[in-house]
């Protein structure tokens, strides 16, 4: 049998629909509920672990007087908006078992304090209170290195 065109487009056509609808399954998320808000909060975690070490090195930066306390707040603040995105977009999420539940919690916790430190780094930064803003350095990498552990659950 020869290839005629209208052949060769059927041909394409199928391959094209077989890769769309290979790839809307990739998106609807095939997987349990549990496993779709653990690949959600570990994504969500990874993405404030950075925004988290944004403001840790921002503030190392800024005691080391290496960074002028505007450029440092605005870092700082800009960090905290990203941040605060990540977590508003995590908790939209709506956990359907109690396996999830308790995922969400954990994530959610997470993320809330994450905000609380980043939140304290950029009060501190604005106040010139460089004791305070010492002390949340620490409290930064704490919070990053356990978002970080949380990125890593779902891989």
């Amino acid at each position: 049998m020869a290839w005629t065109g209208s052949s060769c487009f059927r041909l394409v056509s199928l391959q094209c629909s077989a890769s769309l609808a290979a790839g809307l399954l990739l998106l609807t998320g095939c997987g349990s509920p549990d496993q779709q808000l653990l690949g959600d909060g570990a994504r969500a975690a990874r993405d404030a672990a950075s925004e988290v070490a944004t403001a840790r090195i921002t503030a190392q930066t800024l005691l080391a007087r290496k960074v002028w306390s505007r450029a440092a707040d605005q870092v700082v603040t800009d960090a905290e908006t990203a941040l605060g995105k990540v977590a508003t977009t995590f908790d939209e999420q709506q956990p359907e078992t109690a396996h999830s539940r308790r995922t969400y919690d954990t994530i959610s916790d997470a993320l809330s304090q994450a905000e609380s430190a980043v939140t304290a780094t950029r009060i501190a930064i604005r106040a010139g209170d460089e004791t305070a803003l010492a002390r949340q350095v620490p409290a930064l990498d704490l919070a990053a290195e356990h978002l970080r552990e949380l990125g890593e659950l779902a891989r």
